[in-house]
């Protein structure tokens, strides 16, 4: 038993000192479950229920990325494509939304860092 504590815990001291040697570790095919967990926080935050449209859409990284688009989805409706204004690489970005009807959206962000690193992460939230 202490031979596998001992085992799992060096295992996992190993993972989390290589993470934090490389930034971009684990952010592909980021999931929003994942995206607390590794520092990324969206606004609005998945699974939020706004009182009504959000002017904007925002996200927060441990480390700067330029936004690139972001796209609404929501059921029987076609895609809402926003592309993000051109602005330097920052910890927080965001873009501008347009007017959004009542109703539960899913938007998928796309960001990069300068290095050409790409990320790209999905958030659901309702519109009342």
């Amino acid at each position: 038993m202490m031979r596998t504590l001992a085992f799992t815990t060096a295992l996992a001291l190993t993972a989390g000192a290589a993470f934090a040697q490389d930034p971009h570790s684990g952010h592909a095919g980021m999931h929003p479950q994942a995206s607390a967990a590794s520092g990324i926080v969206t606004s609005p935050a998945d699974g939020a229920m706004t009182h009504g449209s959000p002017e904007r859409f925002n996200v927060t990284f441990p480390h700067p990325m330029m936004l690139r688009t972001v796209t609404l989805t929501m059921e029987d409706h076609a895609p809402i494509v926003v592309t993000a204004p051109e602005a330097p690489a920052a910890l927080s970005v965001g873009a501008p939304l347009p007017r959004l009807a009542p109703g539960t959206y899913r938007a998928i962000w796309v960001a990069e860092a300068p290095d050409g690193h790409r990320m790209t992460g999905t958030v659901s939230f309702m519109v009342h």
